[in-house]
């Protein structure tokens, strides 16, 4: 186990110490710009009158690096934490799944690993659910991260990832999401070892008044890593969408690659997305590209398809059906890419 690793965490107490400095997030935050913040209930432990045992440990210091409010909601919530060994050289397929509001996993894998991980849905009925993740990847170690569960009406949920990758490790995160209320997927990721690839992919399949929002973070943090986010959405009813999506390339990191590509489909006139690239490079040798589209279905396909028999319903929902696959198809043959496709 990396004792540094787990070290490094904050507790309960460090946590609601370093809540209280932030304040509940505004829409001011850069974090939270397109976050219906006024949403997100206040907690308890957010009050004055809320005793909390003073903060002298000395890993209070990465509690006060953190930013992000729902990154430290499950941890001052006294979310009891799940922390597995996964070794060197393993094989392991696992299931996670919370049993409660609040949730914390923490997952050490070990160099050579060969790790495929699904996240369940926590279907209990409550009006605000936070999990965090915590994971810590080994030299070349292969990592699936995924969830393609069915449509969830919780009316609040966040979910955090925190990754950590070292030379080599490479990890693959793939999500889709169908759910109906409020919801927002939050990754932080350094890649720290040379040749380290971290790749992103998620699918937003929404209708309603149905509002979901994602925020990445990419750290470039030795030479020659590489990093991909693709990520897809199919909008309709008064639906709503963003995306915030930054990556940093440090000093002397040479030979970075780095694309982020944006695109959206919207299918009625009150849906709606928000797209927001950021690029921080401090070292010339780099590759970096963001890009964005957002429209309709294709006029000519569809007119294509329609001329030769085709119901109108029917023929939108293979160009639909197509734009979704697309966004998993470069995936390895793996339980990721079955459990994505056969979902779709």
């Amino acid at each position: 186990m990396n004792a540094e690793f787990i070290q490094n965490l904050p507790t309960a107490e460090q946590a609601i110490a370093r809540l209280r400095e932030l304040g509940m997030p505004r829409r001011n935050n850069e974090l939270w710009s397109f976050f219906p913040v006024a949403k997100i209930p206040t907690p308890e432990f957010m009050g004055t009158d809320f005793a909390v045992a003073p903060t002298t440990s000395p890993a209070a210091a990465p509690a006060n690096q953190e930013t992000d409010f729902a990154a430290l909601l499950p941890i001052a919530n006294n979310a009891r934490p799940m922390v597995r060994e996964i070794v060197a050289g393993a094989a392991e397929m696992a299931m996670l799944k919370c049993n409660n509001d609040f949730g914390h996993t923490v997952l050490d894998i070990g160099k050579g690993a060969k790790v495929s991980l699904e996240i369940l849905d926590n279907k209990v009925a409550h009006d605000i659910a936070a999990e965090r993740f915590d994971i810590n990847v080994g030299e070349d170690a292969d990592v699936e991260i995924f969830f393609a569960n069915p449509a969830c009406d919780l009316p609040l949920r966040f979910r955090h990832f925190n990754i950590n990758q070292a030379a080599g490790a490479n990890v693959r995160f793939s999500s889709i999401c169908k759910d109906t209320a409020i919801g927002r997927v939050s990754v932080e990721c350094h890649l720290k070892g040379e040749g380290a690839n971290f790749d992103y992919r998620s699918l937003h399949v929404l209708e309603g008044e149905a509002s979901q929002h994602s925020r990445l973070t990419i750290y470039h943090e030795a030479p020659r890593t590489t990093s991909t986010q693709l990520a897809r959405n199919l909008l309709s009813g008064s639906a709503r969408v963003s995306y915030d999506g930054s990556v940093i390339v440090g000093y002397d990191c040479t030979g970075v690659n780095s694309s982020q590509l944006v695109n959206t489909i919207l299918l009625s006139e009150d849906a709606s997305v928000s797209v927001k690239p950021v690029l921080k490079i401090y070292h010339d040798d780099v590759e970096c590209t963001h890009g964005n589209t957002v429209g309709e279905l294709d006029a000519e396909q569809m007119f294509y398809l329609v001329s030769r028999g085709i119901p109108k319903k029917a023929a939108q929902e293979m160009l639909m059906r197509s734009f979704a696959q697309e966004t998993f198809l470069p995936l390895p043959d793996s339980p990721a890419k079955k459990r994505l496709m056969s979902s779709l």
